[in-house]
């Protein structure tokens, strides 16, 4: 199906959880404990050097206590460090995986006529690999620290503990509160950045027109108070949050005076020893720390989930759905059962139960006035949109499975496509008519001879090698002999030409007709739309003519082989 199925499809991500996975979770897991093991370990050791060697002022105590702490630490660190290495390949991994994701729906997306949704979900996607790669994974892994420091510390006195669990709680529910006082000013403030920015690439999408017509400014001036809008939304969710951020990191700085409060009144009443105060201090903070982070990346979690929300749905929306089961008794060739079509809103009928069996090697012409839905016809045959009813079957698969299917090469080999503008991609005209693939360059070369393209690019600059992209400054018949050489390229089984002959003078057309006719020879199916039918009398096997209405005739041409 040419260039169009080069892109790459949305890639679903697994139901169940892969061994992989699993084991990159569970090495987490235990990095962490003994990461965990290691910081806890800390005030112990300052609790026993302050309490015991302060007081028996044994020098080779405090050397051995000294050899352990520094230990203690390394490991910390040493595991810390190799937890983190390994969440970022792991977030790394599936940040790239999710913006393949994102890339194929976006593609899927600009196919069907939605290019600003897929603009967008490539920007959430940016934003979703940027939550990723913070320290989201290593917060979250650290939450594990909370229940263990605050039982510690139950351990050296239940109001050590009990004041810990207190300011948690506290700073939980202030985390609880940033969720609720700020969702829906990030969602709005999110989705309206997306809608600006949509608008803003819609209306300089004509570049020509915009600078010819000095319309630039005037679409500024338009845009800028939507922007300014969405700014305000943001910065009110960011005022939010910060302002419950700095109580959060006031609340973690109270629960420390407190707890050196507290320590103090325990001493003096011996119900504690003076070390507990250092080492109670150091595990509250580690108790509170954790939470104060999540809390403090709020913003982060808040705009990086409704991004996470409105991606997921663009990828359902677009994601290609599980294909009918194959018919064994389906003719080898093309059959479109009972198809329905409508217009993109759905308000009116293109094209109403359309049943019909086309045999390998015939030549389908498709007539009808503009705008009565010929290249949405050819798009639907070809599953590049899914119909309101009815399937389309190549030798019995369903054609909008087959890009899912044996594989991309083998898939642009049976099927010819030739859109309406060419439609060539950044490359050499060689990449163009070989579909990017490592065919060899004596089938681009057959394919651009049968169509009668040869001779045209062998007299530009670089030959098959001139650039043949947006910018490469081919008019629009090369463009189109070129795209014809594409669609013509390794002899497929069916071939969809929607108005083949723009921008063809008549020695061209001629050719293109010639090249037409030896394709039915050798068994393939053409499709084409033309608004030059009688061009095509003598060549065609039977006519489709479209009504305004929906309504659809097919005539078989008598002569050779019939519909």
């Amino acid at each position: 199906m040419s260039d169009i199925l080069a892109y790459p499809r949305p890639v679903r991500a697994p139901r169940q959880i892969t061994l992989q996975g699993l084991w990159i979770a569970v090495l987490g897991l235990l990095l962490s404990i003994g990461a965990l093991g290691a910081m806890l370990a800390a005030p112990l050791l300052t609790m026993h050097v302050f309490d015991g060697v302060l007081q028996s002022r044994n020098g080779d105590t405090l050397v051995a206590l000294a050899v352990a702490y520094a230990l203690i630490v390394l490991l910390g660190g040493a595991l810390r460090y190799l937890r983190a290495a390994l969440v970022a390949a792991a977030t790394d991994a599936a940040g790239r995986q999710l913006q393949f994701q994102a890339l194929g729906a976006s593609v899927r997306g600009a196919l069907a006529g939605d290019r600003t949704r897929g603009l967008a979900a490539l920007r959430d996607a940016g934003e979703v690999r940027r939550l990723l790669g913070g320290a989201v994974a290593s917060d979250l892994m650290d939450l594990l620290m909370v229940p263990a420091a605050v039982g510690l510390l139950f351990v050296l006195h239940p109001y050590y503990g009990s004041l810990a669990l207190l300011g948690c709680a506290i700073l939980t529910l202030l985390g609880a509160l940033a969720d609720l006082t700020t969702r829906k000013l990030v969602r709005a403030a999110s989705n309206e950045q997306a809608r600006v920015t949509a608008a803003l690439t819609g209306r300089l999408r004509s570049r020509d027109m915009i600078d010819g017509l000095g319309m630039l400014p005037a679409i500024l001036r338009r845009w800028r108070p939507d922007a300014e809008r969405s700014i305000e939304i943001a910065d009110a969710a960011q005022r939010r949050a910060r302002a419950i951020q700095e109580l959060a990191t006031f609340v973690g700085l109270v629960l420390q005076m407190a707890t050196i409060c507290v320590g103090i009144w325990l001493v003096t009443y011996h119900h504690a020893t003076p070390g507990s105060i250092l080492a109670a201090t150091m595990l509250a903070g580690m108790a509170s720390s954790p939470v104060s982070r999540v809390v403090a990346t709020w913003r982060d979690w808040a705009f990086g989930v409704v991004a996470w929300q409105r991606l997921s749905r663009f990828i359902a929306d677009t994601a290609t759905p599980a294909p009918p089961p194959a018919n064994p008794s389906a003719p080898a060739g093309l059959s479109v059962e009972h198809l329905t079509l409508r217009t993109p809103d759905g308000l009116r009928s293109l094209v109403r139960d359309l049943d019909l069996s086309i045999c390998a090697g015939q030549i389908i012409g498709i007539r009808g006035p503009n705008g009565v839905g010929k290249s949405t016809l050819l798009r639907a045959i070809l599953g590049l949109s899914l119909p309101e009813a009815g399937v389309v079957r190549l030798a019995g698969e369903a054609t909008y499975a087959l890009p899912g299917r044996d594989g991309l090469a083998v898939v642009a080999s049976r099927v010819g496509y030739l859109p309406q503008g060419a439609q060539l991609l950044e490359g050499s005209v060689l990449d163009n008519i070989r579909r990017f693939t490592d065919a060899p360059a004596e089938q681009a070369v057959a394919a651009a001879r049968l169509v009668g393209a040869h001779a045209m690019i062998g007299r530009l600059s670089d030959g098959y090698g001139t650039p043949a992209g947006l910018t490469s400054g081919l008019s629009g018949g090369q463009k189109q002999m070129v795209a014809l050489a594409r669609a013509f390229f390794g002899t497929p089984s069916l071939l969809v030409l929607d108005e083949p002959e723009a921008g063809l003078d008549a020695n061209l057309i001629r050719d293109l007709r010639a090249a037409v006719a030896q394709a039915q020879h050798q068994g393939t199916i053409t499709l084409l739309v033309t608004h030059d039918p009688a061009g095509w009398e003598g060549i065609v096997s039977g006519w489709l003519d479209l009504a305004a209405d929906g309504g659809w005739h097919f005539e078989a041409v008598a002569r050779g082989t019939n519909a």
